[in-house]
């Protein structure tokens, strides 16, 4: 099995903590499974802000119609915790497509009733509030907490500096706490805060489960894909999925002079 493993943090900007989930991921993954952890040229630059956000989605989109053109994976996972372009690539791909939160909130959702978000900085918070509630989970949701990282890349420096990630573990901790106080029963830490939980062993606060979100996926592919091959089904093309017609994509291709989307 061979999982493309799509983050949006740049790959030169953001090494350590891309290194850092690639180790994580092989550690949890199935022998014969090939997790490989991709970044993105200049990513998680100023993505709070959606104006920035909509270039790191388009690379990704991009990296998917590569894929789909020239096969070779088994799954393409979102590893971005704000979902980027999931319902695009679904319309189009042929293999399974997995998120981030998607997984995490409905896995949070049978560990406990209510479930809390720990995230990068304050400006992100309506995005990931929106989140979940976008996948019918409003009333699961406790809350949305957030930590001091204005700058994402400033993440990146957790993995190496050791009184940087204490610092940084600190504030996820209590940010978690502030989301038990509204009712959280399982928290979600967002992004490269999951990576450092993990790397450190920290999988829960009084008594409350922290996710750890990036080896949670490689599973939740593996059952994917594993369902895909027992029934030869994996995405539902009824509505929100339905694929574009094949000769539709060949004329928007033409039209608009994308090679990625011509014939494979």
């Amino acid at each position: 099995m061979r999982i493309w493993y799509q983050l949006v943090s740049s790959e030169t900007g953001m090494a350590n903590f891309l290194r850092a989930t690639q180790a994580l991921c092989d550690g949890a993954a199935l022998p014969g499974t090939r997790v490989e952890v991709r970044g993105t040229q200049q990513g998680a630059l100023g993505d709070q802000f959606r104006l920035f956000w909509n270039y790191d989605v388009r690379e990704i989109i991009d990296n998917a119609l590569a894929i789909r053109q020239q096969g070779g994976y088994d799954a393409f996972v979102l590893a971005n915790s704000l979902d980027p372009a999931l319902v695009e690539l679904r319309e189009i791909l042929d293999i399974p497509v997995v998120s981030f939160m998607e997984v995490c909130c409905f896995h949070a959702c049978t560990m406990g009733e209510r479930f809390g978000l720990v995230v990068p900085n304050e400006k992100m918070v309506p995005r990931y509030r929106e989140i979940p509630i976008g996948y019918g989970l409003r009333d699961r949701l406790a809350s949305v907490e957030y930590i001091e990282f204005s700058n994402i890349r400033g993440f990146d420096a957790v993995f190496t500096d050791t009184r940087a990630g204490d610092d940084c573990v600190e504030q996820i901790l209590a940010a978690s706490r502030k989301s038990i106080e509204r009712g959280a029963e399982v928290v979600i830490p967002a992004g490269p805060s999951s990576t450092l939980l993990a790397q450190r062993g920290i999988f829960e606060v009084d008594g409350v489960p922290l996710l750890d979100c990036y080896r949670l996926l490689v599973k939740a592919t593996e059952m994917v894909v594993a369902m895909k091959e027992m029934t030869g089904v994996h995405v539902s093309r009824k509505l929100l999925y339905q694929a574009p017609p094949e000769e539709y994509v060949r004329k928007v291709a033409e039209v608009r002079n994308i090679d990625a989307l011509r014939s494979r």
